[in-house]
């Protein structure tokens, strides 16, 4: 194959990317694009998506048999010849596609081959909080490009690659029999690069008292975990003698951080606190920088939309839906896929970059507070449920307009007045007089990959 055809089948060569992408080449893009211009980064990506929908148009069943794509693929390329001011318009008229969709699709939004430097092809298998499965195939150059986003943030933070590194995330069952155990770095894709300091990983189903002896012994310097555990793992270390004393870093993934956390994190433990937004297929969708704590989406990665009600872009200061595009998976093309999570959009970022911001990841439907005045919100000050403090673990469960379950996890039986307490805690949590039931539990599951809602709605979604 000629090394024309090649570029061709791997499209306009944005964001940086050499002929055959490497890590170390990859990383160099990014340090260069992270500093474009907004505009700058727009240009690109609008050259990617245009190309991305003619790919997509030619190489995949569902898209093929739309009456749509291959038209839209024409027009996005005369815009963009022609005139580029109108290729905004023009993508926001290709419909979107939902998660119900995506699972109903299954294996026509697959490509029927792909370039042969994209593979071997991956599977990337998530079922969220719901337990209902999303598959999407992944390739070599979105797998490479994940590993130098990995990397990026990293920089970005300024983290010393030569400290122990500690993690308490979900594990696969082969992976269980390892946890606990000092290996000699930090793993791919650090250890590709530059030589790194020991690491050590939990799996997130393991007892608190596990995870607390295991934190105490490896004493990490960085920390990377679930937010829904700090609390707990904070009271069972604190029970042990007090606080890690190398830990400077807890970076929380998979879940909303409380604003309340946070602080009792750079209270108790003196330690600086961050987190980033992905999906599983997706991949990285924004991360703070280090200057400005600005959530940065990562646009050589993908596009993120956030639309209002009626499908259009929301300002700064506005929350919306949030729907992203995998710019560079070929192999199962996502476009204008709704992730069903809500945003805020945030305003440009001090620090210099270029990269759009997201002033706060809301959350899903399903974590909306609704009351029967007709307001809805998400709710931010959960943690209060702590002050009880037989409280373990808790979960808020809305039953119907006028009704939460509290689901908690008790050291012992709650006496009456911890009962009233509870009740009036989650009230003010909640920020609604709602009806208020306590059930005792021995323990509440997680999701199928860890993930843990604080907050549920089971009311139906008007």
């Amino acid at each position: 194959m000629s090394s024309q055809k090649r570029s061709r089948e791997a499209g306009p060569g944005w964001p940086s990317f050499p002929a055959k992408p490497t890590l170390p080449g990859l990383l160099a893009g990014l340090k260069v694009s992270q500093w474009w211009p907004a505009s700058d980064l727009a240009a690109g990506q609008c050259a990617q998506l245009a190309w991305l929908v003619n790919w997509a148009a030619t190489h995949v069943p569902y898209y093929e048999g739309t009456d749509w794509a291959r038209p839209a693929a024409r027009s996005l390329s005369a815009a963009l010849a022609r005139d580029p001011a109108r290729f905004p318009d023009l993508w926001r008229e290709l419909p979107l596609l939902t998660k119900p969709g995506v699972r109903a699709l299954g294996a026509r939004l697959n490509a029927r081959t792909v370039p042969p430097d994209q593979a071997p092809l991956g599977l990337i298998r998530t079922s969220g909080s719901t337990g209902i499965p999303v598959e999407v195939r992944s390739t070599a150059t979105t797998r490479m490009l994940w590993d130098a986003l990995t990397v990026r943030e990293h920089l970005w933070w300024r983290r010393d690659f030569t400290k122990r590194m500690g993690a308490i995330r979900f594990r696969k069952h082969e992976q269980r029999d390892e946890d606990g155990q000092v290996r000699p770095g930090w793993g791919p894709p650090v250890a590709l690069l530059y030589r790194s300091g020991p690491s050590s990983a939990m799996h997130i189903g393991r007892s608190m008292e596990e995870l607390a002896d295991w934190l105490v012994r490896f004493d990490p310097s960085y920390l990377l975990a679930y937010p829904s555990i700090m609390d707990a793992l904070m009271d069972a270390v604190a029970a042990r003698g007090g606080r890690p004393p190398s830990l400077e870093e807890v970076r929380l993934i998979s879940e909303p951080l409380d604003p309340e956390l946070q602080a009792r994190l750079a209270t108790e433990w003196q330690v600086r606190c961050t987190d980033l937004y992905s999906a599983n297929e997706v991949g990285y969708i924004a991360f703070r920088c280090r200057e400005q704590g600005a959530l940065h989406v990562q646009s050589e990665s993908l596009l993120v939309e956030v639309l209002d009600d009626a499908g259009q872009p929301c300002a700064p200061g506005e929350t919306g839906r949030v729907v992203v595009t995998s710019l560079h998976n070929l192999a199962t093309p996502l476009l204008r896929y709704e992730i069903g999570d809500y945003a805020e959009v945030g305003a440009p970022c001090k620090c210099g970059r270029g990269l759009p911001v997201l002033a706060r990841v809301m959350g899903r439907v399903r974590n909306l507070v609704r009351t029967p005045d007709g307001r809805s919100w998400w709710p931010v000050a959960l943690g209060r449920i702590r002050g009880v403090t037989p409280i373990i673990q808790a979960q808020f469960v809305q039953t119907a307009l006028d009704t939460v379950e509290l689901r908690a996890v008790c050291s012992r039986e709650l006496r009456p007045e911890e009962v009233e307490d509870a009740v009036t805690r989650t009230r003010q949590a909640l920020g609604y007089p709602f009806e208020v039931s306590i059930v005792q539990l021995d323990s509440i599951p997680r999701g199928p990959t860890g993930k843990y809602e604080e907050f549920l709605s089971l009311i139906d979604t008007p």
